[in-house]
């Protein structure tokens, strides 16, 4: 598979000088009428979103390699959800009769993980970034969702209700998880292969809680909870502890995505009316929107730093 990559300054959406990181955009998806979903890039500071990829099908869960240069989202235009890769074109990674979604990028970029239905319940799994090596990361019996690789590569962070609640946990990746699998030898039983440590709970309440996100340090973890009646955004310690509340309880806010900073937060909330992408520092203080496409948007990513203009 060929290295993809991505050149912005096509969507005219700006870029700094040749000697600067150019800067990073906010992908996000917007529901046109129940009848389809587009991937949208929007800037940080504002300004009019563009599109990526459209055409007459639902895309959904995009997220970002980490050198900034490709898109990664899920897809329904060959009738399910696959994975596809976005730079200047368009490229499948995954695609069977199951739906693949949520992907997240290890850090080197070598590998993708993502939930899928594909054996009755959802489970994560993770693929190389060529589309092969394909291994499953949890073996429950319930559903465990939204997984997001840790900015270390050490660990990836899901929500899940194998406690009976929708609760967030944490899984360390074996180092084998990176390994090629094994060919099969001939007449040998082959026993089940654990890619990743047993989970450990991050949260046990009895509301909701959400799709959650690591700050870029791997210091903070964003996420969203109806712990205090309507869904809002709270950060706490990346060991489950020292837990608050960033957004009012007035409206629903949900699906935070980091700065590539650290010093603020991306998050969809409805309360302007409609979902709309809004924009607050790290500490839930200034907050501003920047959509006002009066729709239904949702899975927010924010891109890396790009790299400098050549």
């Amino acid at each position: 598979m060929k290295r993809l990559s991505l050149v912005l300054c096509i969507l005219a959406v700006g870029c700094s000088s040749k000697e600067d990181a150019r800067p990073s955009k906010i992908a996000f998806v917007i529901d046109r009428a129940g009848t389809r979903s587009d991937i949208l890039l929007v800037d940080p500071a504002g300004g009019e979103p563009v599109p990526v990829a459209a055409a007459e099908a639902e895309d959904e869960s995009p997220a970002w390699a980490p050198d900034g240069l490709t898109l990664i989202f899920s897809s329904k235009r060959n009738g399910h959800y696959g994975l596809y890769l976005w730079d200047t074109k368009l490229e499948m990674l995954s695609g069977a009769n199951y739906k693949d979604l949520g992907p997240s990028w290890s850090p080197t970029g070598r590998r993708i993980t993502f939930m899928s239905n594909r054996d009755n319940t959802w489970q994560i799994y993770s693929i190389g970034s060529n589309g092969r090596d394909e291994k499953r990361l949890t073996t429950s019996g319930s559903n465990d969702t939204w997984p997001a690789w840790s900015p270390d590569g050490s660990s990836i962070l899901f929500q899940s209700d194998r406690g009976g609640q929708q609760d967030l946990y944490v899984i360390r990746v074996l180092p084998n998880e990176a390994d090629p699998i094994p060919k099969a030898q001939p007449g040998v039983k082959e026993e089940p292969v654990k890619y990743a440590e047993d989970p450990k709970a991050l949260t046990n309440d009895r509301a909701w809680d959400g799709r959650p996100a690591w700050s870029p340090d791997g210091k903070w973890i964003a996420w969203p909870s109806a712990r205090e009646g309507k869904s809002a955004i709270y950060v706490m310690d990346a060991a489950g502890k020292n837990a608050k509340r960033l957004t009012p309880l007035d409206s629903e806010a949900d699906e935070p995505t980091w700065a590539p900073d650290g010093k603020r937060i991306a998050f969809i909330s409805t309360r302007d009316g409609f979902r709309e992408l809004y924009c607050m520092n790290a500490d839930g203080t200034n907050t501003r929107r920047l959509t006002t496409l009066q729709s239904q948007m949702h899975t927010p990513a924010w891109s890396p730093f790009l790299p400098p203009a050549k």
